[in-house]
């Protein structure tokens, strides 16, 4: 553990800047709440969260485009996503990383303090070795209580206040079935086959995507109610009516697991890849059973074992509704 171990507490304000994508802004919410319990002022410089300020109590959420060096200014400390580095070095801001900082960038070059202390590591990778199995949000976890000083013992707030769930959530089931990367997507027509038989067993399936993919998701899925979000706070009450969500490796699955809500991720990567939902412990990873490369590209869409996500799942045909 580093020096750093007694300077994370009361009286410390810490702003955040998580990139853009969704699933990255779980994982700094995490990080969030667990300087919030060590007793920190904490701020989110992030535009989705604006919008579920009210589930976020004790966090200050300022919404817009960050301005990096103005919350340099206002805070003790600064831990920003590397997409929002500023050319002037800042001594109070550490970058993160998913998994690899840019070539040109030179930590040793930039040392960041707080209250005069040097904080070795702040400039830092969440996932420091890829083939360790842990989670996203496990090196996130890491990375507070090994740099930070953060002692993890300490419970975390989560997200608060949240509309009662409907009586029907329990059997009702979102898929997400797109990301902005085409090569991570499972197939729509195997998508379909899950649909089918899911709702074959009682499920209420909903499709859910982005607002500019509603169209096209509403003719690949004729025969299945399809939502779409303005912002985030549509999505996570609408999470709040269900209790499984299946995904592609994407940011759906991330905020799924932070409610607490099972998740299914299906993509081609081992089951303990390091950017699986790690909220809590009802994710499986569905992969397939075999892949191949032809032509250049790997085969691996027909081979996902849907039939593992299905038996997994209570059968509700011929219950109450």
């Amino acid at each position: 553990m580093s020096n750093s171990k007694t300077l994370i507490g009361p009286g410390v304000s810490v702003a955040l800047v998580p990139c853009p994508a969704l699933g990255d802004t779980t994982v700094f919410l995490r990080l969030a709440w667990r300087l919030q319990a060590a007793g920190a002022k904490v701020s989110l410089a992030s535009a989705s969260l604006a919008s579920i300020r009210e589930y976020l109590p004790g966090l200050e959420i300022v919404g817009g485009k960050p301005d990096v060096a103005g919350l340099a200014e206002r805070n003790d400390l600064v831990i920003c996503a590397i997409d929002w580095q500023v050319d002037a070095p800042l001594s109070n801001v550490a970058y993160l990383a998913g998994k690899k900082l840019p070539r040109a960038f030179k930590p040793e070059q930039q040392p960041v303090s707080l209250f005069g202390h040097q904080i070795p590591g702040a400039h830092n990778v969440i996932c420091r070795d890829p083939k360790a199995g842990k989670s996203m949000v496990q090196w996130i976890d890491l990375y507070a209580e090994q740099i930070l000083g953060v002692d993890l013992a300490q419970p975390i707030a989560g997200l608060q206040a949240m509309p009662v769930p409907p009586v029907d959530a329990e059997r009702r089931v979102a898929i997400f079935p797109t990301t902005p990367h085409a090569s991570k997507n499972f197939s729509p027509s195997g998508f379909r086959r899950l649909v089918r038989r899911l709702a074959a067993r009682g499920w209420l399936v909903e499709i859910v995507g982005i607002p500019p993919e509603r169209q096209a998701l509403v003719a690949q899925y004729p025969d299945c109610s399809v939502q779409a979000f303005d912002d985030l706070k549509g999505l996570v009450d609408f999470l709040r009516t269900c209790s499984v969500v299946i995904s592609n490796d994407s940011g759906g699955g991330h905020l799924g697991s932070l409610m607490g809500l099972r998740t299914f991720t299906i993509t081609r990567r081992r089951t303990d890849f390091t950017w699986r939902p790690g909220f809590n412990e009802l994710n499986c990873v569905v992969n397939p059973v075999l892949s191949f490369k032809w032509l250049g590209k790997t085969v691996w869409r027909p081979f996902i074992p849907l039939r593992r996500i299905v038996q997994a799942l209570p059968d509700w045909k011929g219950r109450p509704a």
